[in-house]
């Protein structure tokens, strides 16, 4: 009797639940189109040319070239890859955007902002690694103080046979903004 009442409360407990939070949203094809733009649609064909889809809600059936789809996103799971987006926007404030030179050319019409400097890991396995390092770590450094390009003053192998391999790298870090007061008076 017991496990009937206990039962009977689950229950009802859940239809009260349910009957709270109404249906659950029903599940989208997505359309990633080149330009970035995000559609949340029934696709309804994919021909070699063209991708027909209806909009929920709307009766129209509405057809966008293949060619300006990035990849869809269908509702069981699967996807589509289509095309590849020819450029890839970085944000100007992360690190993979910070490019180095050795060309003092490169870095006339900007603002100097700081001498900055990097170690490579000391558990490095290849002195490939460790030079990928201290370049990732200088890349950072640069971006945290808005720099955008570094000019390399100074590279250095270190370790020997027997030893883990090692990298420093030393440079300017120079940006299109002139530096803030608190940042110039940090790098003197």
């Amino acid at each position: 009797m017991k496990r009937v009442l206990i039962l009977l409360v689950i229950l009802y407990s859940n239809s009260c639940l349910f009957g709270q939070f109404g249906k659950p949203k029903e599940a989208r094809d997505t359309i990633f189109k080149l330009d970035n733009q995000i559609l949340p649609v029934d696709v309804t064909q994919v021909s070699s040319s063209y991708v027909s889809f209806v909009v929920p809600g709307d009766t129209g059936i509405y057809t966008i070239e293949r060619k300006q789809v990035h990849k869809i996103v269908y509702k069981n799971g699967r996807i589509d890859i289509f095309n590849k987006p020819a450029v890839v926007v970085i944000d100007e404030n992360a690190w993979e955007a910070v490019w180095l030179t050795e060309n003092k050319k490169d870095v006339v019409n900007m603002y100097k902002l700081a001498r900055i400097e990097a170690k490579s890991s000391p558990s490095s396995r290849s002195p490939k690694a460790a030079k990928k390092g201290a370049i990732i770590k200088l890349k950072k450094k640069a971006a945290s103080i808005n720099g955008t390009i570094i000019l390399v003053t100074h590279k250095e192998r270190t370790g020997g046979y027997g030893e883990f391999p090692g990298y420093l790298i030393k440079g300017i870090a120079y940006g299109t903004e002139p530096p803030d007061e608190e940042e110039e008076e940090g790098a003197n």
